[in-house]
Order: C-alpha cells, then sequence, then structure tokens
C-alpha cells in the first residue's frame, strides 16, 4: 500500500510540479518529510551537536576533530589529495573503468545520456565495497556534516547515492545541449552535497563538472524566475548569460584525485561538455533526512554492510 501511495503522489507531482511550481513543490515536500522522519532527524541533529567526538573519532580514531575544508558560497575544492580512503576507492573506480571503460553503452541500463555512462549499477557495490570508503571517511563527512548542520546520509534513491561515471562523445553526434549539459539547481533536497573526486586528470577537453557560486545563483535565480510557476528545470546558456557573465562560471578540472564539495541545489551547474577525451569522476550526493521530494515514499537504498562497521558509518549509509 505504502509503494502504491508512493507512486501516485510521484506520479502526481512529476506530471504538475511544472504548474505548481518547482519550489513550491520542494517546499511541501520538506514540510512533510520533517514531520514524517522527524525520529530519524532528531537523531542525526543530535548525533552532530551532542555526540560528535564520540562519532567521529570513534570512527577514525586520527581524525582531527575539525574538517579542514569548509564550503563557502555553497563550495570548496581540496587538492591535497590528502583523504582517508580516497586511494583504495580510486583503485576501485580504476578496476571499474578498466574493465567497462571505453564501451558504447548507449541503449543500456548504465546510460544516463549517450554521452554520460555509470560504469556501475547502485546493486553492484557488494563487489565494489571500497568505494564507499572515501564517503565514509570522518574528514569528509565532517566537512558535510558542518555545512548541513547534521549527520549527512548517502542518497538512499535518487539521484543515485555513489557514481563511477564515463563523460565522452565517442559514441554520439555533437547536437545542441541537452539534460544535464544545461544549467540547472537539483530539486532532490536541500541543502544538498555533492562530493566530486576526479579519478582522471580533468581538463576543459574532458566534460567536466561546470558551476555557479551559489551566491551568483541566487542572483540568476531571481532574475530567471527560476523554479517558479510554469518556469523550466533547465537553463540554456542563452538564457542564463542575460543574467550573469559567463567570466563567473567554474569548471572543475585539475589532477586525480582532487575533490570538489558543492551544494548542487543552491550552485547552478552542467557537466558532460566537450568530453572530446573521456573523463571520469566519483560522484558521492549527501541528502538530510527531510528530503524535499517524495521519493522515501517508494524504497531506500540498502548499502553493503561489514562487520565492525562504526556508528557514524552506519548513520550516513541510513542504518
Amino acid at each position: 500500500m505504502k509503494n502504491i501511495t508512493g507512486r501516485i503522489v510521484n506520479r502526481f507531482f512529476g506530471r504538475f510540479q511544472h504548474r505548481i511550481g518547482i519550489a513550491n513543490t520542494r517546499r511541501l515536500a520538506k514540510a512533510y518529510n520533517r514531520i514524517r522522519y522527524r525520529r530519524e532527524i532528531r537523531e542525526v541533529v543530535d548525533g552532530y551537536e551532542n555526540r560528535y567526538d564520540e562519532l567521529f573519532k570513534g570512527n577514525e580514531a586520527e581524525y582531527a576533530g575539525t574538517p579542514r575544508n569548509r564550503l563557502k558560497d555553497g563550495w570548496a575544492i581540496d587538492r591535497s589529495g590528502a583523504f582517508p580512503g580516497l586511494e583504495s576507492s580510486l583503485a576501485e573506480a580504476d578496476r571499474l573503468i578498466e574493465e567497462r571503460g571505453g564501451q558504447n553503452r548507449c541503449g543500456t541500463a548504465l546510460a544516463q545520456q549517450d554521452y554520460l555512462y555509470h560504469l556501475s549499477g547502485i546493486d553492484e557495490l557488494d563487489q565494489f565495497p571500497r568505494l564507499l570508503d572515501f564517503a565514509t571517511s570522518s574528514e569528509v563527512v565532517a566537512t558535510v556534516a558542518e555545512y548541513m548542520g547534521m549527520i549527512p546520509t548517502i542518497a538512499m534513491n535518487l539521484p543515485t547515492g555513489i557514481r563511477v561515471f564515463e563523460s565522452t562523445e565517442q559514441f554520439s553526434e555533437r547536437t545542441t545541449y541537452n539534460a544535464s549539459q544545461l544549467w540547472h539547481r537539483d530539486i532532490h533536497d536541500f541543502p544538498m552535497v555533492y562530493a566530486i573526486v576526479l579519478v582522471r586528470d580533468a581538463t576543459e577537453q574532458t566534460g567536466p563538472w561546470t558551476f555557479l557560486p551559489a551566491s551568483v545563483s541566487e542572483r540568476a535565480t531571481r532574475d530567471l524566475k527560476y523554479q517558479g510557476w510554469r518556469q523550466p528545470y533547465r537553463v540554456t546558456d542563452e538564457r542564463m548569460y542575460e543574467h550573469i557573465d559567463s567570466s563567473e562560471r567554474i569548471p572543475f578540472t585539475g589532477k586525480r584525485g582532487d575533490v570538489l564539495f558543492l551544494d548542487s541545489s543552491r550552485c547552478f551547474h552542467y557537466g558532460s561538455r566537450h568530453a572530446v577525451d573521456p573523463g571520469y569522476r566519483i560522484m558521492y550526493a549527501y541528502t538530510t533526512r527531510a528530503r524535499s521530494d517524495f521519493q522515501m515514499m517508494l524504497h531506500r537504498q540498502e548499502f553493503p554492510k561489514q562487520e565492525g562497521d562504526s556508528a557514524l558509518r552506519r548513520m550516513v549509509l541510513g542504518q
């Protein structure tokens, strides 16, 4: 019965969201979820406010006690390569690229678009469990938790919480930009933070993730009346650059192991343009327990469990 109700609710808002207004729909969902999941919310807020040392040092005894990265204007970039679990997660991504990279996956379940492929399905995490090492490290979780004011959760439905991506034009014809190649702000939750890890060096020729800082995005949102009544979700360059200067965009280029933390609900962004050379990255999506959509009415992703998982890791994995 719950699943049937969830499908009805999600189809209704999926069909009529533009008429109601995306922003209005998100506020309604957020209010509902704050009531529906109030016990879970209290737990993750209390964990951050009152059990911080217990949780974060219990997860990693070597954790310094405060995160070295803080999101300012909705984003932060770390180029140190000094994260616990980073190398083992990169090694898992390398294994996926070696086994599955460079293959035409158009028309398959792993093709998000003809120019953008997942290299693994979320149900395959048992085969690549060390992708979770970076995402559940105290340093990474603390960066997101400080920004949210609570212990975050790796997204348990949409967007897919853990993805190894390949951006490439090798198997698609270059046409006008579409879908995720257009400017947008994510609507699944607010705040919502991506930790994006470069698996290979990224240049302007590898279709880099590109974004606007939150302050610039707010200006554009106001001028575009974005997420308002009957306003489109995707924004073309032509419309965007009527209100901001193109020089305000920031492409996430850099070296293997560089990490971008970004509030994708506040910052306009796009990706996978001009991927003349294949681009590879791991994307980790963190949400709150009170999302701004109704996806939790449908299902929750089960992440791999390990013997001896810390209390913090269990919370981050929604257990």
